[in-house]
């Protein structure tokens, strides 16, 4: 009886490590932008709508300064109201299933200000 369940164990390992390259997918490389934004407190696309789920989403505001800068997820109307706000060094990090596909759109404080995005 030992030794059914033993070869029983061993043909599943076996069978896991052979059949688990015909299910492996390649991930995909995590695109990395910095983002300018051009006018201070006017919304501007950082990212188009996704027709495929992203799987990650991280948007860090990098600035050093003390401005602020503020994500809205979703195509309508962006407002600071509606949206996340990003203090300086912090980052809107999303994981499955919380990442949105949808039209990401951000502002900063001031002109020239920069936000790192990063998806996949």
């Amino acid at each position: 009886m030992d030794a059914c369940i033993l070869l029983g164990v061993a043909a599943l390992a076996i069978a896991f490590l052979l059949g688990s390259g015909a299910f492996a997918q390649t991930p995909s490389a995590p695109t990395n932008t910095v983002v300018t934004i051009n006018t201070a407190n006017k919304f501007q696309q950082v990212l188009a709508s996704s027709g495929t789920p992203r799987r990650m989403l991280r948007i860090g505001n990098n600035n050093n300064y003390r401005d602020s800068c503020w994500v809205f997820v979703g195509s309508g109307q962006a407002s600071k109201d509606g949206s996340y706000e990003l203090l300086p060094g912090k980052e809107y990090l999303r994981y499955p299933p919380f990442v949105s596909s949808d039209e990401i759109q951000a502002t900063c404080a001031s002109s020239s200000d920069t936000l790192d995005v990063e998806y996949q």
